[in-house]
Parts: C-alpha cells; sequence; structure tokens
C-alpha cells in the first residue's frame, strides 16, 4: 500500500471552552500547514486534500473487506505511449498518447493534474489491474468509475455509438460492464453527441441514452456505477455532469441514467479504456483525464476538506473534517521530515471516519502534530 500526499486544505478553528486558538508569530500560513497554538499547548496539522482514493467495500453476503483504487491524472512524460506505464497493458491496436494539458472539472480535489490521455480514429484497448490491498483476486461488489472525457472530432462515429470506458476482469477479459457510450447525435446536430451508458454489452436495446445534446470540445464529468451479479441491486446507474454540490456526498444524487438487465461481469479487477469501433465508425478523436475507481459515491467525487479544531472542557482537542473520505490520521511529535509519523485509527477501520478525539491534550506535556493521509492500492 502507497501513502500520497498532497496540498491544498483549509484550516479554521473555533473557540470552546473559553481557550482561543492563535496562530504563533511568525507563522506564514501555507495552504499545507497551519502550526496551531494554545496556552500550555503547541499542536499543528498537516493538512492534505489532492488525493488518490482507495476502495473500501463490503462485499453483501460474505462479509469480507476488499481495497482497490485507480486514481490515473496521467503524470507521464508528454509524448509518451500510456501501454507499460503505471500499470496499463495495452491489449488491442495501438497504444494511445499522453499529451500536455488537463481536463478540470470545478469542485473535485484535485480539480486537475498530471497530464491527459489522446486517443482516436482506431482500433484500441488498453486496461489496468486494480490491485487487491489483501491479496491477489478479483471480488464482486459495488465498484465506482468516474472520469473526465472531451471530444474533440467525432470523425466517422456513428449513431449507433461506441463505448469508450468499462470495467472488466482478468478471468473474462471478453466480458465488460458498466459500458461508457457515445453516439452521435441521430437529430444531427452539428457536432452534437449523446453519452449513454449499457450494464453488460453492446446491444441496442441494452444502451440507454441521455436525450441532452453534448458538442465537441464540451468537458464531460461522469461517474459511474456497475453491480456484479449478487448484489441486491444490480442496475448500472451514469451520472452526467452531475451537480458539484453532490460531490463529496455521503449519498449518491439520482442518476441521469439507469441501465438494467442481467449484469454479466461476475467479478471486476480491471478499468479499460477502449475505441472498439472500425476506422470507418469511431469517433475521431477524444481526451480522457483524471479517472477514479472507488467503492462509493464520495471517493469518486472527493471534495477539499476543512479540518475545524475545538477544544472541549479545556482538556480534549476535538478534530474535524468531514468529507466522507478513506484516510488515516496520523500524529507525530515533531514536524521535521525525519518524523516518526503513527496512525491513530487503524487499517481497514479507517475508511470514512470523519473526526477525532485527542484526550487529555493539553495536559499532554509533549506537543503533537497531526496529519490526515489519503491511502490507496498500488
Amino acid at each position: 500500500m502507497d501513502l500520497k500526499i498532497f496540498h491544498g486544505l483549509r484550516v479554521s478553528s473555533r473557540r470552546a471552552s473559553g481557550r482561543s486558538v492563535e496562530r504563533p508569530n511568525g507563522i506564514v500560513p501555507r495552504l499545507d500547514e497551519w502550526p496551531l497554538r494554545w496556552k500550555g499547548l503547541s499542536s499543528a496539522m498537516h493538512i492534505l486534500s489532492r488525493t488518490v482514493l482507495v476502495l473500501l467495500a463490503v462485499t453483501a453476503g460474505a462479509g469480507r473487506l476488499f481495497a482497490v483504487s485507480v486514481f490515473e491524472p496521467f503524470a507521464y512524460p508528454v509524448a509518451s505511449l500510456l501501454a507499460g506505464q503505471g500499470g496499463w497493458v495495452l491489449s488491442a491496436g495501438t497504444s494511445p498518447k499522453v499529451q500536455a494539458g488537463t481536463l478540470s472539472v470545478p469542485g473535485l480535489m484535485p480539480s486537475s493534474d498530471g497530464n491527459s490521455l489522446s486517443y482516436g480514429n482506431s482500433r484500441m484497448e488498453v486496461r489496468r489491474f486494480m490491485k487487491n490491498e489483501f491479496g491477489p483476486g478479483e471480488f464482486s461488489g459495488y465498484y465506482w468509475y468516474s472520469l473526465a472525457f472531451k471530444v474533440t472530432s467525432l470523425g466517422t462515429l456513428t449513431t449507433n455509438g461506441d463505448f469508450i470506458a468499462a470495467f472488466s476482469s482478468t478471468n473474462t477479459p471478453a466480458v465488460y460492464g458498466g459500458l461508457l457510450y457515445i453516439r452521435k447525435d441521430p437529430l444531427g446536430t452539428p457536432g452534437g453527441y449523446n453519452i449513454g451508458v449499457s450494464q453488460m454489452s453492446g446491444l441496442m436495446p441494452n444502451i440507454f441514452w441521455s436525450a441532452n445534446v453534448s458538442h465537441t470540445n464540451d468537458t464531460n464529468f461522469v461517474v459511474c456505477r456497475y453491480a456484479t451479479p449478487d448484489q441486491g441491486n444490480t442496475d448500472t446507474l451514469l451520472w452526467i455532469n452531475p451537480d458539484p454540490s453532490t460531490y463529496g456526498a455521503a449519498n449518491a444524487p439520482l442518476p441521469d441514467l439507469d441501465a438494467v438487465g442481467t449484469p454479466l461481469l461476475a467479478t471486476v479487477g480491471q478499468i479499460v479504456l477502449q475505441q472498439q469501433a472500425s476506422l470507418s465508425t469511431g469517433v475521431g478523436a477524444i481526451v480522457v483525464d483524471e479517472i477514479r475507481v472507488e467503492g462509493t459515491w464520495a471517493s469518486v467525487t472527493p471534495v477539499p476538506l476543512t479540518i475545524t479544531t475545538t477544544l472541549v472542557n479545556n482538556t480534549n482537542l476535538y478534530l474535524y473534517w468531514g468529507g466522507n473520505q478513506n484516510l488515516f490520521l496520523q500524529q507525530a511529535t515533531h514536524f521535521f521530515p525525519s518524523a516518526n509519523w503513527t496512525n491513530l485509527n487503524s487499517y481497514p477501520a479507517s475508511g470514512m471516519i470523519t473526526d477525532w478525539t485527542v484526550t487529555n491534550a493539553v495536559a499532554d506535556p509533549v506537543p503533537k502534530y497531526y496529519r490526515l493521509y489519503r491511502w490507496y492500492a498500488e
């Protein structure tokens, strides 16, 4: 399991029990570090929000915990082939290339990062295996992905459409789930196309299309939830440009599309990007960026976290950050690079904690420093 720090959280403080929170003299507040001082107590928090996330899910009926994740900002050299980098494997056609620039999704943290991926106008498929933190294997459950994309040329895309992303498995590579489709607008809008989703196949009755028309050079942000056949609700759901106010929420808003049917993909182990159609029917050019795979709506729509500190009863330090995101709260006795950070909340029970109380903080003669750490299985 790898851990990464990303900068960019806000810190706020509250007065409680008559004690005020003050910044020490000489401290310049940064977005990622903000030392705080109480009378008789010195403390600091290192906050982070540009994050790579992790999935913490429970398989229904089995009581099994498993963790997979992808955060893919395509932070690879510009003009390099994606295949062979970051766990991506070419399974058909010619590898897409990394290009400079990103697709920004305001309201997410990060809203953009790294570079982006460009492909189109030819057959292509790349797959990324999603490592399981508890050992090898692929599992059932609810899986979510989100990504940003921009069609820059429709090319010879037809009104039948083509899928550009999906889940799959190393055990059944010919089976897909949660297929994200685009098609040329059947009503003939210049540069127009529709977004759709399929639970398990490219057969026209199984593809559910949005009536809204997108246009070339629009940046779209989509969220897809796929459920394996053993789950209680096996519908595949798609959100198209959801309201940013819903990002990071514990519960997802109502979906834009609901693809019903019988899912065929029994376990999930890969995220797939592809252009299935031939040169004569496929999209001309498309940019994809900011792929996330997790186990909840909140995890694939992460938001900037704001940590609030409160001194309670002149004794305990209460930390609250919200966000419904998986993380570790870590503690150290100094703030230098050599600091030995220890986890206060255990793995995998770290999922979705939003607060913590440091007991007897005022009486502790040793200053303590705290930070939030996002973990992911890579």
